[in-house]
């Protein structure tokens, strides 16, 4: 399948040019703010009556994590599936976080520019971005997977900047073998070491929080 996710605000002219310039499309997901719900509901019914399928998701405009997890949530339904996300419209936070999740999920994010004159070609509009080259659908498994659960689970009760030490007793490990599970997250940009002192106190990234809602956490 060929699935589209477009977050939009009042102007909703580059969805239907960002659509028409794909040769299939399956499914669309647009993404609405409660500021903007209604011209979803008119972009919706358009969309509907032109052929597609379409669904609607209410998001925060302002709030970084309902953009990325409304987006990693539409995505997890269509794990070997194609994914396109439309950055153009809404905040700069959501076009940011739409561009973020992209590279995340492996999706492919496009970019629809205002026509300069009536006879502009539409493929000269519509600009694909690189599509990502390591998504987040690796699998972790064993000890390093129960490490970076620990540091998720840590950094949710605001606990950060753990040591190893700290990881190998919880879980009963080497610090030794704890080390070597660490640089490889750090490696996949899922943790990272900061020095402090004589100490490396690890830090779970964005990247690697995301990983964890896309994977799910037990």
């Amino acid at each position: 399948m060929k699935v589209h996710i477009v977050p939009h605000g009042r102007a909703t002219i580059h969805v239907k040019r960002g659509l028409r310039d794909y040769a299939s499309v399956d499914k669309v997901y647009l993404l609405t703010s409660d500021a903007f719900e209604d011209e979803g509901v008119e972009l919706e019914s358009e969309l509907a009556e032109f052929g597609y399928d379409v669904e609607s998701h209410l998001i925060d405009a302002f709030d970084l994590r309902s953009v990325v997890d409304t987006i990693v949530g539409i995505a997890k339904e269509y794990p070997d599936d194609d994914l396109f996300i439309n950055i153009t419209g809404g905040t700069n936070l959501v076009a940011g976080g739409a561009t973020s999740s992209a590279f995340f999920i492996g999706a492919t994010p496009y970019y629809v520019l205002e026509p300069q004159d009536d006879d502009e070609d539409l493929d000269d509009l519509v600009m694909e971005l690189p599509a990502p080259t390591q998504p987040l659908t690796f699998e972790i498994e064993g000890l390093q997977r129960d490490v970076l659960v620990t540091l998720g689970k840590w950094d949710e009760q605001g606990r950060r900047g753990v040591i190893m030490r700290e990881i190998g007793e919880e879980l009963g490990e080497s610090a030794q073998k704890i080390s070597y599970h660490i640089n490889q997250l750090e490696t996949r940009g899922l943790v990272e070491k900061r020095t402090a002192g004589r100490s490396k106190n690890i830090y779970l990234t964005d990247v690697g929080k995301l990983y964890l809602r896309w994977t799910g956490k037990d």
